[in-house]
């Protein structure tokens, strides 16, 4: 009896930390760095391995099943709060899913009551997703859509349709998709979750070609999106800010695309390739108005924020750097940008042009 009792306990205390940890990350405010998805992401990896352990050396049917939900509650926390719908496919992920496949099925052969048949269908559908048959998820998420059970308390239509919406788009049919995040608003409880359906929809109707109908609905997510509220995702606030940016930017409406460019400085980390996006739009702004300073501090500024190897992008930031400069009539400083891009070997589309205007000035 001592060790059923002691193996409650731990299972409890498990269950506890699992329940804390997806809280937290509903309520995350604020931007969610790669550094904490990443500590996110390792506290669910050791509280996957504890749960595993006791399942492993525990006999009694009740605990098993505690232990077996705790385990898939795990997956679908992670797909739809730390990884914004997209799939983590892991080894560890893989194998966890066979068996989540395999707990349900005997559940559902059982006759038992401790999933509905809604919650059965949609966590089948979410192990299906992990263990690589995007057919078979399909077919799961499309049930749990149809289903005339209430979820209200667990979103699982609105996740569904969401993860369906999103396997559209992988498969290039944003018409179906954007059709599919309009369907997911009607079971958004929030407005975080509205926002982030808005944001879905407009990402599609971007892919489509549909700009105006993007703006208005990227620019209708952001006044929804409430950093000190539940479930306020990042992510998807912060793809809104940029895509405004960009819509904007494309059509030269520059007064108009700053203020989203400056928002992201303002709600991202510094070393991030999203800061470092904003920065080199808003030295092109500076450039097209003529405020050749303000463009030169811009790009030197993105390409100090970067710390990583030479790529293309860094690259072409050297080169908006060099022209500035020449804008300005201060040869002296756009030579040392150019002799660095004609020294370098990344593949570089104005190399040839960066070489000729290092001939003129030297």
């Amino acid at each position: 009896m001592a060790d059923r009792n002691d193996l409650t306990a731990q299972i409890t205390i498990l269950v506890n930390q699992r329940v804390a940890l997806e809280t937290r990350l509903q309520n995350e405010p604020g931007e969610l760095t790669e550094t904490l998805a990443r500590q996110y992401g390792d506290e669910y990896s050791a509280l996957q391995r504890n749960l595993a352990g006791l399942f492993k050396n525990t006999t009694g049917e009740a605990q098993r099943i505690t232990l077996m939900l705790e385990l898939m509650r795990i997956l679908e926390n992670r797909l739809v709060y730390l990884h914004n719908f997209i799939v983590d496919p892991t080894a560890d992920s893989r194998i966890l899913a066979q068996l989540v496949t395999q707990f349900i099925e005997q559940l559902t052969s059982q006759g038992s009551r401790v999933l509905t048949k809604l919650e059965a269908t949609y966590y089948r559908a979410v192990a299906t997703l992990y263990a690589g048959d995007l057919a078979g998820a399909r077919d799961g998420f499309s049930q749990a859509c149809a289903s005339e059970e209430s979820d209200e308390a667990n979103d699982i239509k609105y996740k569904s349709y969401v993860i369906l919406g999103h396997l559209s788009h992988e498969d290039h049919d944003y018409a179906k998709a954007r059709d599919l995040h309009e369907q997911s608003m009607r079971y958004s409880q929030n407005n975080n979750v509205t926002a982030q359906a808005l944001a879905l929809k407009a990402l599609n109707s971007y892919a489509l070609g549909d700009r105006d109908e993007a703006l208005r609905l990227f620019e209708d997510s952001l006044q929804l999106f409430d950093a000190n509220q539940p479930f306020f995702n990042s992510y998807f606030f912060r793809n809104s800010l940029l895509f405004c940016g960009s819509i904007l930017f494309d059509s030269r409406h520059y007064s108009g695309a700053m203020p989203y460019y400056q928002r992201v400085l303002e709600n991202v980390e510094q070393s991030s390739y999203d800061y470092f996006d904003a920065l080199t739009h808003l030295g092109r702004i500076a450039y097209a108005q003529q405020r050749y300073e303000d463009a030169a501090a811009a790009f030197e500024k993105a390409v100090q924020s970067q710390k990583l190897n030479e790529n293309e992008y860094i690259i072409d930031t050297w080169f908006w750097i060099a022209r500035t400069h020449l804008k300005r009539n201060d040869n002296k400083s756009a030579k040392p940008y150019l002799e660095k891009i004609a020294a370098t070997d990344v593949k570089y589309e104005k190399k040839a042009q960066a070489a000729e205007l290092l001939r003129k000035i030297a």
